[in-house]
């Protein structure tokens, strides 16, 4: 969102529309995973213990704090998309968390907005004098994405030979 709003800010994107696409995105995922949660949460908690730990900490939270819950869940990395599942396996009233979810989106949206905002004017006034080199950035995250996508099929194909060869399938020379 913070970078969407920062290309805003350069002219290449609408502001409003970053903006509004980014509102309607996250209150849609956070209504999805608390129907989600609704629906058949309880059942994939029990199945996964990684998320299972962290939904007993949300739910904890939410038990001594709802509404601080409600309100700031979406900006704590690793538990925005857990706690509306979470929320959504609790009692909490569906309206209770459409309006809170709605009311937080608002509050995350103006954050992201004003901190991308103000990046985008320090780039713009401390920065420019590198913008000519954004096509070797690109071009170095891309060619470093891909590095990263090689070396993760060679250490795949690598474990791969390695059980082919310790359950005879394949002869050791």
């Amino acid at each position: 969102m913070i970078s969407s709003i920062i290309a805003a800010h350069h002219g290449l994107l609408n502001l409003w529309v970053v903006i509004a696409l980014g509102i309607v995105g996250t209150y849609v995922s956070d209504c999805f995973y608390f129907f989600l949660g609704r629906k058949k949460g309880k059942d994939w908690l029990l199945k996964n213990q990684k998320i299972k730990d962290k939904a007993s900490i949300v739910d904890r939270k939410i038990e001594k704090y709802p509404l601080l819950i409600f309100i700031t869940y979406r900006f704590m990395y690793g538990f925005r998309t857990i706690t509306p599942l979470v929320i959504g396996t609790s009692n909490t009233k569906t309206i209770t968390f459409l309006f809170y979810s709605g009311l937080s989106t608002a509050i995350w949206a103006a954050t992201y907005c004003t901190i991308g905002y103000m990046f985008g004017e320090l780039i713009k006034s401390k920065l420019s004098h590198i913008e000519h080199i954004e096509k070797y950035i690109v071009g170095f995250m891309v060619l470093t994405g891909i590095v990263i996508i090689v070396i993760n099929r060679l250490k795949k194909h690598n474990k791969s030979v390695l059980l082919q060869k310790e359950t005879g399938e394949i002869p050791v020379k």
